[in-house]
């Protein structure tokens, strides 16, 4: 789920963090998280100063996306359920439609396939997001602040290329 959070906060602010900061979750059942973490804390600083608070775990159940500013809040629960998300804001509900969201995305897939056309979630956006991830866990390692500058390299290069 760590990737729904990463997207989820990209896509919100429209734009690549230029910091992290996390912390693991301490670990609860050694034998079932000897090899893999469980669970992590992490924040995503933006250059406005706006922070995304952030939390996966392979122990816990989240599905939440929740942005706040001046004049409003929206709220996705669920968030990322392929049966569907539910939303709300300040004021209402936001009445989202229940759209089968794998399948549009890979008939979209083929469609950049067949009509040889650029896809909107190209390779370099998952290097972008790779790196992202390995900054949480470098950040989470040392407990230090951890800059994103290689992420916002490749997330530049892959808007000059379109």
């Amino acid at each position: 789920m760590g990737i729904y959070c990463i997207q989820g906060a990209i896509y919100t602010k429209g734009e690549v963090p230029v910091a992290v900061t996390a912390k693991l979750h301490p670990v609860t059942e050694p034998k079932k998280f000897s090899k893999v973490e469980e669970g992590v804390d992490f924040q995503l600083h933006f250059a406005d100063g706006s922070v995304a608070d952030c939390k996966t775990s392979y122990n816990d159940k989240l599905n939440q996306l929740r942005a706040e500013a001046a004049k409003g809040w929206f709220e996705l629960s669920p968030a990322y359920a392929y049966s569907g998300l539910e939303g709300k804001t300040s004021q209402g509900d936001m009445n989202i439609e229940n759209v089968p969201q794998q399948a549009r995305q890979m008939d979209a897939f083929a469609d950049c396939i067949l009509n040889n056309k650029p896809t909107s979630v190209p390779g370099e956006m998952g290097m972008r997001d790779v790196q992202l991830i390995e900054a949480i866990f470098q950040a989470a390692k040392t407990g230090k602040r951890v800059s994103t500058q290689g992420a916002k390299k490749v997330l530049d290069s892959t808007a000059a290329m379109r």
